[in-house]
């Protein structure tokens, strides 16, 4: 029984050595298919965008509360013309409150003048430029088949139908 389990042992080990083995070589083969790869990128360009907005300029004068309380007194006379009772004194305090605002509302500075502003703001343009990123290179190797790979720029592709030296690797075993 103890020499079943190290024969296992020892074939299992082999197997996993065997299928882990590799080997390289290099086999020379002709360019067949070549196409390059693009990728874009987007540039931002910024730029000013102005323009003139007209803004209105109050005159400066000290504010004062006299027409609003004037317009309160007006507005609390008035009031008190109508009702009776109670609701003679919801009248006048409505009054009060009517005529003050309409007074505050009328008081709001009219002279003044205008100006020309000029704002500006940043903006970007956008700019999309497609650029070889690398390419895809089939190799023709001498049994026929093709092997393909993908190289990244910087890098000065081999021109159709050339001959090109490859490095393959191969897998010792059952896979």
């Amino acid at each position: 029984m103890n020499n079943i389990i190290k024969t296992s042992i020892v074939s299992v080990i082999f197997m996993l050595i065997s299928l882990a083995a590799a080997s390289a070589e290099t086999i020379g083969g002709t360019v067949t298919a070549l196409h390059p790869v693009y990728t874009d990128h987007v540039y931002k360009t910024p730029y000013q965008n102005c323009y003139t907005e007209q803004v209105f300029i109050p005159d400066n004068r000290l504010s004062s509360a006299t027409p609003e309380i004037a317009g309160g007194i007006v507005g609390g006379v008035i009031g008190n013309q109508f009702g009776r009772g109670s609701g003679k004194t919801i009248a006048t305090v409505a009054g009060v409150l009517l005529g003050s605002s309409i007074a505050h509302d009328m008081d709001q500075p009219v002279h003044g003048h205008t100006k020309s502003i000029q704002r500006c703001e940043t903006r970007y343009s956008e700019h999309v430029q497609s650029r070889i990123r690398g390419y895809n290179i089939g190799v023709t190797i001498p049994n026929g088949r093709i092997i393909s790979m993908y190289k990244e720029t910087p890098y000065t592709p081999p021109p159709l139908h050339s001959q090109v030296n490859v490095s393959v690797t191969y897998k010792i075993g059952n896979y």
